[in-house]
């Protein structure tokens, strides 16, 4: 999401899901992060890609999905000796496993917004990845959640994310009926919200006004077939929301740290892969990260989503 304003809290969603395979190594972890600005915001104290690269490295993730790369493919994928398919400028997927092939669909979707790989895990297992970022207008934080339900996805469906979710969902049918034989695992900053967040139980709090709404993009998701890693670990969003985004406009329409949400997320459509747990970590920009124990400088406005499959066979 581009930055309006100067104060952004930063949430970092990790979704951890272990693996209990038979085969000797069998974790699977997948990491997907909106990096901002290549990681290297004018407004940080230092260059975040050291921090990018220490994040990547201390998960050991097996598969990166980030978000606006613009130009740190190759140092990422130098320092953590991940494989990389540049999609685009925006887009790029880094993988430890043999990428097989590579995936766009130029003429339904921009490679901007979306793109993918199809990698082989163990040797073995094929499964399709896909990275996405759709677009950041209308500004989610400033949904108009005064207004009956309807009104609300009329204001969201005046940009474009609607017809972008729906061309990707069309582009990747037949992996989407293939699923059971290769598994689909699709995350990306979406910069939406979702309608398993926005339900009767949480209406009066976030910040989401009294207001239930089956947002467009997660609704098409979920009616695809996709399941929602970190809501399916954690089912009741009252208890742990998953933030990725902290921000909102005051009474006075100054930028703070008024609103919850989550706007970057992990699906995924296949029954091999089975989520276990998940946890949650906040950080504002340029401020020190305690991840698994090591300090970093955090580089990005977003949180990042971390997920571990249980099981493949």
């Amino acid at each position: 999401m581009k930055r309006i304003g100067n104060l952004f809290l930063i949430v970092l969603t990790l979704n951890l899901f272990s693996c209990t395979e038979k085969l000797d190594n069998p974790t699977l972890k997948v990491l997907e992060w909106n990096i901002w600005h290549g990681g290297h915001d004018k407004s940080l104290p230092s260059d975040g890609r050291p921090s990018i690269i220490d994040v990547i490295k201390t998960s050991e993730a097996d598969i990166v999905l980030l978000i606006e790369t613009y130009g740190s493919a190759p140092i990422i994928s130098d320092s953590t000796n991940l494989d990389y398919h540049l999609i685009s400028s925006n887009l790029s997927i880094y993988s430890r496993f043999p990428i097989t092939k590579k995936l766009a669909f130029p003429d339904s979707i921009s490679t901007f917004n979306f793109g993918g790989v199809e990698i082989m895990v163990f040797d073995s297992i094929p499964i399709a990845i896909f990275d996405t970022w759709l677009s950041y207008l209308p500004d989610t934080r400033l949904a108009p959640t005064h207004l009956p339900e309807d009104s609300i996805i009329g204001w969201e469906n005046k940009g474009t994310r609607d017809n972008e979710v729906f061309r990707i969902i069309n582009s990747i049918k037949s992996y989407i009926g293939n699923s059971k034989n290769v598994p689909v695992i699709l995350g990306g900053d979406l910069n939406s919200h979702s309608h398993l967040d926005w339900t009767a139980a949480t209406k009066d709090t976030f910040n989401h006004g009294g207001a239930v709404v089956n947002w467009t993009v997660s609704k098409a998701l979920s009616d695809a077939g996709f399941k929602d890693s970190f809501r399916e670990t954690h089912p009741d969003p009252l208890k742990d929301l998953g933030k990725t985004w902290i921000s909102g406009m005051d009474k006075n329409n100054n930028f703070g740290y008024t609103k919850e949400d989550r706007i970057d997320y992990i699906y995924y459509k296949g029954d091999i892969l089975k989520p276990v747990n998940s946890e949650s970590f906040v950080c504002p920009p340029g401020e020190t990260l305690v991840f698994r124990n090591k300090k970093i400088m955090y580089p990005s406005d977003h949180g990042f989503v971390l997920r571990v499959c249980e099981e493949i066979t």
